[in-house]
């Protein structure tokens, strides 16, 4: 019995994209009715880097932690408090984290590692790094807040501090590391959506005012608020981290529809809602000084903005789907309720009509930037190959 034999042949940016050479070794697999073609070597040798490199700045930092213990005699460290484990993490810690995020993003860069991050532009990589230090710097302060609640007044000989200061030096780094390494357009979203959340949820908690919802939701970024600039920092690093996406997302959609005016139009638009997000932060309320009522209008131009994005979108968005097509429309009809239950029957507080127009819009903008990447993936990673006969054939007892 004879078996005949198939070829396909690959495009030239996955030839690339995968540095495969002739006669490489390919994973073939069948899932759900779907042909998945996928390298071999790279996802394993990917592990091993992080594995074997990790442990490097931890190794380091945990030896510089012991040392600076050492010579200065301590017998005792507390777990939190001023020159405590918790005060090194977010010093020491933190700094070998930041330098591993380096290391591998330019190795990532310069293809000496397996990376998601090639599309990631040097242009976007400051607001990237920042919102990851931000990110880690604020869980690490959250938990060592709790551990500080719970573990009222402990302390440990240098030893075992060291081991405790090691095993969280090393989540730091892989956690790092691991980021530099996997950074691609869905996380730069979820990122987004984490920072802004997490942001204003943090400035909320962390208000001593607890009656600030009596004044309106932007008070947690005003002059009389405790803890402003957690909410007026999230505002400003969400700006940061939307324009480095919309930057990503349309230069890989121009690539795939060279020339669109439409295209360019809901790029500026897009860019300028980002900025006017961060604007609404870097200038909070005041009712004296230079930048007296500059708040109120950079928050009147982001209704704007949201108002003609969600439109014009049917015209700036080439082949946009009827479901977020309706759904947009949805979107319009609830801000006018909302909007008619605030200022025509004063039924919602200003806190509440803030607090729901801002929900109402973000969501939107997150299922925008979303269908964006829909768009990227169909357009620049979805390829037709041919599958064609071979015409010599192999022999059931060769393969034997």
């Amino acid at each position: 019995m004879e078996e005949e034999r198939f070829s396909i042949t690959l495009p030239e940016k996955v030839v690339k994209e995968f540095q495969l050479q002739e006669e490489s070794d390919v994973t073939l697999r069948i899932d759900e009715q779907k042909i998945l073609i996928e390298p071999t070597v790279k996802a394993a040798g990917n592990q091993m880097i992080s594995l074997r490199w990790f442990l490097i700045p931890t190794l380091i930092t945990s030896l510089l932690f012991f040392i600076y213990f050492f010579i200065s005699n301590t017998t005792q460290i507390a777990l939190v408090g001023p020159y405590s484990i918790a005060n090194f993490i977010l010093s020491l810690g933190v700094a070998s984290g930041v330098i591993s995020f380096l290391v591998f993003f330019i190795k990532g860069k310069r293809n000496q590692v397996a990376t998601k991050s090639k599309n990631i532009y040097w242009r976007n990589f400051p607001a990237i790094l920042l919102s990851f230090i931000v990110i880690l710097v604020f869980s690490l302060l959250f938990f060592f807040k709790v551990i500080g609640l719970v573990f009222i007044g402990a302390t440990f000989d240098k030893y075992t501090a060291t081991m405790i200061f090691l095993v969280f030096v090393g989540m730091v780094n892989y956690f790092m590391i691991y980021s530099a390494l996997s950074i691609t357009l869905s996380k730069l979203t979820n990122l987004l959506i984490f920072v802004i959340v997490g942001g204003v949820l943090l400035a909320m908690i962390t208000n001593r005012d607890h009656q600030w919802w009596q004044y309106n939701f932007s008070f947690l970024g005003t002059m009389e608020a405790t803890k402003r600039w957690q909410f007026n920092v999230t505002l400003m690093f969400s700006a940061l981290l939307m324009v480095a996406l919309i930057d990503t997302l349309f230069v890989e959609l121009q690539k795939a529809i060279p020339h669109s005016k439409r295209l360019t139009i809901l790029r500026i638009l897009l860019t300028l809602t980002a900025l006017d997000l961060g604007a609404v932060g870097l200038f909070p309320y005041t009712e004296t000084g230079p930048f007296q009522g500059v708040h109120n209008q950079v928050a009147g131009y982001l209704v704007y903005l949201i108002i003609i994005l969600i439109i014009g979108i049917k015209w700036l968005l080439p082949s946009v789907s009827k479901e977020f097509l309706t759904f947009s429309y949805l979107i319009v009809a609830v801000l006018v309720v909302v909007c008619v239950l605030f200022q025509g029957m004063h039924y919602l507080s200003l806190t509440a009509f803030e607090l729901l127009a801002f929900m109402i819009a973000f969501s939107w903008i997150v299922l925008l930037l979303q269908n964006l990447q829909k768009m990227v993936r169909n357009s620049n990673n979805i390829f037709t190959i041919k599958i064609k006969r071979q015409t010599e054939k192999l022999s059931e007892d060769s393969n034997s």
